[in-house]
């Protein structure tokens, strides 16, 4: 048993895997948020282990395209310009990272760490006893017409550069495969080797109660802020109360720079705000998540229903839903499926971002006794295992299992 305790300050999917990793190794875990873990982002995203998405949303093409996404009243995008307008430099720091070099440089990086996603997760999965939690039947990507498939065709080839395996569909594969579709989609690709999740809150809840009957402690509190003392870390909660702990990590999400000497204040952190809608007993209408690619969102059949999750809105962490945004995925779902009812849950949640699509795993410039597990964008399901394996090694003292250098914190300075 180590006898140093690790505070991880959010008990979203990554944190809570951070926190069985560092566990895994003998550390004295507290686990610190107040709400309940898992019910923030990590509920509501698309449920896909998408070891495949290596290509980002970063893209040469957007030079061109941006106006017309921005502007467009039926499409993925949405943009609230007045707080675009705000975070002007962040804007201009994402666009920076859309050269074609920069792009080839984040989707080779991804790539390589997108590999390793069943390295940290499979352990905590056998671990928890949550492997009834997950089905391998693999995900498509659908286009409507030859346009749309035309489109895709540069990321395509990306993947297949970097050894990606997947399978060309025609109408007619498409509809053998998934019949529950309506919509005559003309082309696809099948990823057969795709896993999904069948419910993410109910697997972070799996990891949280293995977590608490190994001895871990769970806080829920807000964490204010943290200060460096000799030679630990003091955690100031919102109820005026302190823990003092060896060390901490930031894994708060979208929220990780709210909290006060952190060192992550200069990070250029900011949030894609995505959303979904749900419809109950609607699960058997896919046999796999199915992403309709150009309009920006997955349909994936859940243990509780059919989910439409995606889109991305730049309006930072406003609990308030924008109504265009959910309105546009159920006129969406409507067209693709034969759906006559409302969806009965709505959802929105707050990816956190970078401007170059890589989450920062590592120390904080600040102090080697704080570590950020951050800014996973869209594949915080995917990458939790991973990232909780490489700061649990790192706080041991260990060589990380793979090269963390490129997530960096440091690397904004």
């Amino acid at each position: 048993m180590n006898n140093k305790t690790v505070a991880v300050v959010g008990a979203g999917i990554v944190g809570v895997s951070c926190a069985l990793w560092l566990q895994k190794k003998g550390f004295s875990v507290v686990l610190i948020d107040p709400e309940k873990p898992g019910s923030g982002t990590s509920s509501g995203n698309a449920c896909t282990i998408a070891d495949y998405a290596c290509v980002p949303i970063n893209s040469p093409s957007l030079f061109m395209q941006l106006p017309g996404l921005m502007l467009s009243r039926n499409g993925p995008l949405s943009v609230d310009l007045w707080y675009a307008f705000k975070h002007m430099p962040w804007m201009l720091h994402f666009l920076k990272f859309c050269t074609p070099a920069k792009v080839r440089r984040i989707t080779r990086i991804m790539h390589k760490l997108l590999q390793k996603t069943y390295e940290g997760l499979t352990p905590l999965i056998a671990m928890t006893e949550s492997v009834h939690l997950l089905e391998k039947r693999g995900c498509m990507y659908v286009y409507k017409n030859q346009r749309e498939y035309r489109n895709a065709q540069a990321a395509t080839q990306v993947r297949r550069d970097h050894g990606i395996e997947f399978t060309e569909l025609d109408a007619g594969a498409i509809r053998e495969l998934e019949p529950g579709i309506k919509m005559p989609f003309v082309k696809g690709y099948l990823f057969e080797n795709a896993s999904q999740v069948l419910n993410p809150q109910s697997l972070t809840t799996r990891f949280f109660d293995y977590f608490i009957a190994h001895q871990g402690r769970y806080v829920d509190q807000t964490a204010v802020a943290v200060r460096q003392e000799s030679e630990t870390v003091r955690v100031f909660l919102g109820n005026g109360e302190a823990l003092d702990v060896d060390r901490v990590v930031i894994a708060a999400g979208a929220f990780s720079k709210a909290i006060q000497g952190t060192g992550a204040h200069i990070l250029p952190l900011d949030t894609e705000r995505g959303y979904h809608v749900q419809y109950t007993g609607m699960q058997s209408l896919v046999t796999r998540p199915v992403s309709w690619n150009e309009a920006g969102f997955y349909a994936t059949p859940m243990d509780q229903g059919l989910r439409i999750a995606g889109t991305v809105e730049i309006g930072g962490t406003t609990e308030q839903r924008n109504p265009r945004v959910l309105n546009y995925l159920k006129r969406r779902a409507e067209e693709m499926f034969d759906l006559r009812d409302q969806p009965h849950t709505e959802w929105l949640g707050f990816r956190p971002t970078l401007p170059d699509a890589l989450p920062a795993i590592g120390y904080s410039p600040q102090s080697e006794y704080i570590l950020y597990a951050f800014g996973h964008h869209h594949l915080g399901l995917t990458l939790a295992g991973i990232t909780g394996k490489l700061i649990a090694e790192l706080i041991c003292g260990e060589k990380p299992s793979h090269n963390i250098k490129p997530f960096s914190p440091g690397r904004f300075r």
